[in-house]
């Protein structure tokens, strides 16, 4: 399970009294669950950049942090499984710089002919692509790896012409079509370069601000991963609270997506939560979101939005199934 917008505490001490206290406490007709495997890693958010990340001359505040925070690690992540981590080969992409990235789609100064000129080369030279972090967690189930894909690209809104939120945004989105292709451009955080060799197991998890055909993400990012040949899209989740939400809402705008599978309820409702497994050695059983509808008990839990009661994000979630491979196929496969 991977929480979005979790703090980074380095101690673990605020995630584990959350398991504790709450997760491994029963609610209501729900029985308790136990994760004994944890990830935690810091995060880029509210580490204050060396350069004015939002070009309004003053160099200080959230908004001129790598990722928007108050502090450093506010808004980060949290991985917890029920099956061992293998810690000695978790990769990690906090640091990799933006400009590094072939051909990135650069922010722009509209002032100016030249393209991708928004931050000047010095300041390419200290900027990262990612706003919290990349990881990519290796999962051990029954004896198989299963690579688990984090990431919580930026918010593609509540920026300027230069466009900067929604371009980071799709090449944060770009960062894991690529590292499933093998590109050979990508370094991780201990200066190892390549992505998953062929015929590896994962699942991309995450808040990926971005949905396939409404809302103001850059170039439609999001079908980098669902039209990807190596990600089974297929299987979109979907709930009947999306859509009771879109006829609910006199605010929301009309949907050219189908309102059964978004994940938020914003002032436009969105699908831009993910479950994406690999095509390769897996196989997508079941899939959903937790939306229930106002006719549900359970709907208390996430109300109308107004105020939030738990989040304004649904929890999305796949049963996978692991699929039989020949035997040396796999690299990960014991």
């Amino acid at each position: 399970m991977l929480l979005n917008e979790f703090d980074f505490d380095a101690s673990g001490k605020t995630l584990k009294r959350f398991i504790r206290s709450y997760l491994e406490q029963a609610q209501g007709n729900a029985q308790p669950i136990t994760f004994s495997h944890l990830y935690l890693a810091p995060s880029n958010t509210g580490i204050v950049a060396a350069i004015d990340v939002n070009g309004d001359g003053v160099m200080e505040g959230p908004t001129d942090a790598y990722g928007y925070g108050h502090f450093p690690g506010q808004y980060a992540m949290a991985l917890l499984s029920r099956f061992p981590i293998q810690e000695d080969r978790i990769r990690t992409f906090q640091h990799f710089l933006w400009r590094d990235m072939p051909d990135a789609a650069l922010p722009d100064n509209p002032t100016t002919a030249k393209p991708g000129d928004f931050y000047s080369g010095e300041e390419l030279e200290l900027f990262r692509l990612s706003s919290k972090s990349h990881w990519d967690v290796p999962i051990l189930v029954d004896s198989t790896t299963v690579h688990v894909l984090a990431a919580h690209p930026t918010p593609a809104v509540f920026d300027g012409p230069e466009d900067h939120n929604g371009r980071r945004n799709h090449d944060e989105i770009r960062l894991w079509a690529d590292y499933v292709d093998n590109a050979s451009y990508l370094y991780d955080d201990q200066g190892i370069s390549g992505g998953l060799p062929p015929q590896t197991r994962f699942v991309i998890m995450g808040d990926y601000n971005a949905d396939p055909v409404d809302g103001d993400s850059f170039d439609h990012a999001i079908n980098q991963l669902l039209g990807h040949p190596l990600i089974d899209a297929s299987q979109p989740p979907s709930s009947q609270g999306g859509v009771a939400a879109a006829l609910l809402d006199d605010n929301n705008p009309p949907h050219r997506g189908d309102p059964a599978t978004d994940t938020s309820d914003f002032s436009q409702n969105l699908r831009i939560d993910y479950v994406l497994p690999s095509v390769w050695g897996l196989d997508i059983r079941r899939s959903g979101l937790f939306w229930p509808t106002p006719q549900d008990p359970r709907y208390r839990l996430v109300g109308d939005g107004d105020p939030v009661v738990s989040s304004d994000h649904r929890l999305v979630w796949a049963d996978l199934r692991l699929t039989h491979c020949a035997p040396g196929s796999n690299p990960d496969q014991s």
